[in-house]
């Protein structure tokens, strides 16, 4: 838990009382009036955190929470408590008493969408998505069978808002915050192969095939640690980066055009009907591939990236 100071920024109506960060690790922050600096007192953090908390231990933290931390003078309780059929149910306040940032990252990326369909520029509020996005949903309690709409929502998201970045930084030439993104993408998720296929791209285009291979056998690692292994497509890029071959892509980005399934290969091969159901369609992604030393100009396709989920941290016991 985390206090917020009474500061002018936070002290303005428009902000709410209560912030909740569910991306990453969980955290509360609530505006409380705290006195000035005192000379020789404690400072104004300890001086909240005796007032709110005491010597009391961590099995009264759920009631200090309700008593203290959600309620307020003016307004009541940010937490109110419904009972029926003999169970009891919490239900936080409205939108306008608190604020949630997988809310306001959704809200951030749709206005992007919007804006970018009346042809004005969405990169500010994408960055600022972008911003918010700093870990899992709710990572302490990945198994809630109630937030898994939300979590693939919000992973769907991140993934529109991550790529839609990156295509407008390369646009603009700026590749070095392109790569960043990347990159910062692939230390959260190492077996993210999207981001893997992209950063690889990237950096050949870079001229740097050591530094792309050197991922790519990072991730294969991580991957054979959990019983599995890249997919084709990106075994494929690896195998071509490995024999000097220039990647370029088609157009301005990869495109997936609906072509019929590709016959089965190996474990990768995904029945038609599956493949009906995961939204692709048998869509193929295509890259023209051409060789360094005056070779025939050649290409090769490939299925959209399967989308997988993030690694699981171990069941909690109990």
């Amino acid at each position: 838990m985390q206090k917020m100071e009474d500061t002018e920024e936070y002290a303005r109506p428009k902000h709410p009382l209560l912030r909740i960060i569910t991306l990453g690790e969980f955290a509360i922050e609530r505006l409380v009036p705290v006195p000035s600096e005192v000379a020789g007192e404690p400072p104004r953090y300890e001086r909240v955190a005796r007032s709110e908390w005491g010597n009391r231990g961590p099995a009264s933290a759920a009631s200090v929470l309700r008593r203290h931390i959600l309620r307020t003078g003016e307004v009541g309780s940010l937490l109110l408590t419904l009972r029926s059929g003999g169970e009891t149910v919490f239900k936080l306040a409205g939108q306008q008493r608190l604020w949630v940032d997988a809310d306001a990252f959704l809200s951030l990326v749709s206005q992007a969408m919007r804006a970018e369909c009346r042809g004005q520029d969405p990169l500010p509020l994408l960055e600022e998505a972008q911003a918010l996005a700093r870990g899992e949903f709710l990572e302490d309690d990945l198994y809630a069978e109630w937030a898994q709409p939300r979590r693939h929502t919000l992973g769907g998201a991140r993934h529109r808002a991550l790529f839609k970045l990156i295509d407008l930084y390369l646009q603009d030439e700026r590749t070095g915050l392109a790569e960043e993104l990347l990159f910062t993408a692939l230390e959260e998720d190492p077996t993210e192969e999207d981001a893997l296929c992209r950063l690889m791209v990237l950096l050949v285009e870079q001229e740097r095939r050591q530094e792309a291979l050197q991922l790519y056998q990072y991730t294969e690692d991580v991957l054979h640690e959990e019983l599995t292994e890249p997919a084709v497509y990106t075994r494929e890029l690896a195998r071509r980066i490995r024999q000097g071959l220039v990647l370029r892509e088609r157009g301005d980005r990869y495109t997936a055009a609906g072509l019929q399934t590709l016959a089965p290969v190996g474990r990768d091969a995904v029945p038609r009907e599956r493949a009906g159901s995961s939204g692709f369609k048998g869509a193929r992604m295509a890259i023209a591939v051409a060789p360094c030393r005056g070779q025939m100009s050649s290409s090769y396709q490939y299925r959209p990236p399967r989308r997988r989920s993030r690694r699981q941290a171990a069941l909690p016991v109990g």
